[in-house]
């Protein structure tokens, strides 16, 4: 589904999904964002959170009546999902997701299918973790014993260092080798891998320092 115009554009865009969250995760979440978009039903969880929502997409079968004036962008398209929707019809420089881990797990995984095929950053946020797509380059400071988890969608080659068990060029697949359940070091973990396609699970406190830390590795993968 592609679109000329986008809707909303904003450096850092928060979508909500209608899936398990919290009115102060929401709330948390929305500082590190300039705009909120909401997927169908995530507007009442937006709502009940007090989020100032610029746009709900979706197919609208999760709604009832809409506050008036609220900006709407209702798509029948039943081939791809409100979050998918969501992301093409927004333009941001990085994406953060609420409401789309946890659930129903064909939705969960529906969302994982949509950031490999998502050329830009997308950071997917639960009450314990973050789930993102690593681009080529990735680096970010640990704490020791900071639980690391790399599961390949695809398959990929990748390098993980400054983990309790490194893989150097390791050839990694759903049904060869992962690297769930590691450990940080302390200090930087490196990642490397040859496309996209690994996912990477940290906890959600570093926040913060993934995004800078994809800013730089999704800067380095569009200057190659």
């Amino acid at each position: 589904m592609a679109h000329e115009t986008y809707l909303c554009r904003a450096p850092r865009t928060l979508l909500i999904g209608a899936g398990p969250s919290t009115s102060e995760l929401i709330r948390e979440i929305s500082t590190y964002s300039d705009a909120i978009v909401a997927a169908d039903g995530g507007f009442w969880a937006a709502e009940q959170a007090g989020a100032q929502v610029a746009l709900v997409v979706g197919d609208m079968d999760s709604q009832k009546a809409l506050p008036a004036g609220q900006a709407v962008a209702h798509i029948t398209d039943q081939e791809t999902t409100d979050f998918q929707k969501c992301l093409a019809l927004c333009d941001a420089d990085v994406f953060l997701g609420v409401g789309f881990l946890g659930g129903r797990l064909d939705h969960q995984l529906a969302a994982f299918s949509a950031l490999l095929n998502e050329p830009r950053p997308v950071v997917l946020i639960d009450e314990a973790q973050l789930v993102f797509v690593v681009p080529q380059k990735f680096s970010v400071d640990l704490e020791p014993e900071t639980p690391v988890g790399c599961y390949p969608m695809v398959a990929v080659e990748a390098s993980l260092r400054g983990v309790r068990w490194p893989l150097s060029n390791a050839a990694m697949s759903p049904v060869g080798q992962i690297a769930t359940s590691n450990v940080a070091l302390g200090g930087a973990l490196d990642i490397t891998v040859d496309g996209p396609g690994l996912l990477a699970i940290l906890p959600r406190c570093y926040l913060e320092t993934v995004l800078e830390a994809l800013d730089r590795g999704f800067g380095e993968a569009h200057d190659q």
